[in-house]
């Protein structure tokens, strides 16, 4: 998936460097602010694990139900089309999932880069909706979260989504617009990694909705 997203990215770059005049197309970089909500799998339930030895453990994942986080894009317009790569970061505190109570807490950080297309309606105006569809990679480190009888460490899960875009361009000159936008991905997560146990494949899949809402400055030229 992630090598066909990549491809067809590739290819319509490729294509839009033909004719200037029959694909008319400009750069932007945007730069804003978001709230992301989150529900799944990690907010309901800790994993099991065995080490080399056979020793049972737990994975207790981040329960993530609200975070703030910035939103950076890079991208092209291609006509009407808009071929983006987003990226966001962020570190916070987050309550562990699966315990009988909220005490347990530790550090998170969190990264997604993900590869957007949009299609704009009303192009080339100056107010705009665009719609698409998207493809990320997401990795979350936690310190603390894995447990053993004897051992306490940190758990770094990976994973893949695709989403759907919506956004709305409101251009207040030829050349900055603000965006808000609303992104709805489906992750699932396919790997975890720490110390003890090395990298153990996850068996089902565990499956997170993240939904973000965020409103940007975008410069295109």
């Amino acid at each position: 998936m992630k090598a066909l997203c990549i491809g067809i990215l590739f290819f319509l770059f490729s294509f839009a460097m033909g004719e200037e005049g029959y694909w008319p197309r400009s750069y932007y970089v945007k730069a804003g602010m978001g709230l992301m909500v989150s529900k799944g799998d990690m907010n309901e339930r800790h994993i099991n694990i065995k080490d080399t030895a056979g020793v049972k453990g737990e994975i207790h994942p981040p329960a993530i139900e609200f975070l703030a986080m910035p939103d950076f894009t890079i991208g092209a317009n291609i006509a009407q089309f808009s071929l983006a790569l987003n990226f966001q970061y962020w570190n916070t505190t987050q309550i562990l999932a699966a315990f009988p109570d909220d005490s347990h807490e530790a550090d998170m950080r969190i990264w997604r880069l993900g590869f957007e297309f949009t299609y704009n309606l009303f192009w080339p105006d100056f107010f705009q909706i665009g719609l698409g569809l998207g493809y990320s990679y997401t990795n979350l480190k936690t310190d603390n979260s894995l447990y053993f009888k004897d051992y306490v460490g940190s758990t770094q899960m990976t994973g893949s989504a695709v989403g759907f875009i919506a956004n709305m361009h409101y251009f207040i000159t030829d050349h900055i617009a603000m965006v808000p936008s609303i992104k709805i991905y489906e992750n699932w997560f396919r790997s975890v990694y720490n110390s003890r146990t090395g990298n153990c494949d996850f068996d089902p899949y565990i499956w997170q909705t993240f939904v973000l809402a965020s409103v940007s400055i975008q410069y295109q030229f």
